[in-house]
């Protein structure tokens, strides 16, 4: 109950930063089950994009986080009580993939950027495979979302190259029959990265 009321806290804080830093827009949102599990999967453009989403939404999301922001004690507690976990990146975690599971079975959503790294030039990146595997794995609805604009307000190179309105996109849902690691085929975890791919890109295009 303490963590929930710290975490609340926590969100409203940084929600009222973003408001007067950022000119954000959320469409979509209508989208998001009422309950129940699910995972949220956004391209990644800035280190701020987990608030972008989680800050607006009417649920708690819990972002995996590169285990390397948690290095540091006071961002570790500071991670920790804004609902992420670590995840360690470029290897197989399954200390990571144990959690995001615990998490659905609770109901709860999860919250990941399958490219697995912030972009260098706001161009997507390909989604790694491994991540396809989980949703696949994971047999809750896919809840697709874009960041536009973002990228130009906390470039990954440092600096800012503009101040357009930040839009946040959700797509529908995604649903999928579940399918474990054994029973996945090429083919089907390449499928449904490219229709991933294609849906994200297609929200995230001009506005």
């Amino acid at each position: 109950m303490l963590l929930d009321i710290i975490h609340s806290i926590i969100l409203y804080l940084v929600k009222a930063g973003l408001v007067l830093t950022y000119d954000v827009e959320h469409s979509g949102l209508e989208h998001i089950p009422k309950e129940g599990p699910a995972v949220f999967v956004s391209n990644h453009t800035t280190i701020i994009d987990s608030f972008l989403i989680g800050c607006y939404l009417p649920r708690k999301v819990y972002f995996m986080t590169k285990s390397t922001e948690f290095e540091s004690p006071l961002r570790r507690i500071f991670f920790y009580l804004s609902r992420t976990f670590p995840v360690r990146r470029y290897d197989i975690d399954p200390v990571a993939i144990r959690n995001a599971f615990r998490i659905l079975d609770f109901d709860g959503m999860v919250g990941i950027y399958p490219e697995g790294e912030r972009t260098w030039d706001e161009e997507m990146q390909p989604f790694r495979r491994g991540t396809i595997r989980f949703l696949l794995a994971s047999g809750v609805p896919i809840i697709p979302t874009a960041i536009h604009h973002a990228f130009q307000h906390q470039p990954r190179f440092g600096g800012k190259i503009g101040k357009p309105k930040i839009h946040v996109r959700v797509g529908e849902p995604i649903v999928l029959e579940k399918k474990k690691g054994s029973e996945q085929t090429r083919g089907d975890v390449e499928s449904f990265r490219e229709r991933l791919e294609s849906t994200i890109k297609g929200l995230s295009g001009p506005a």
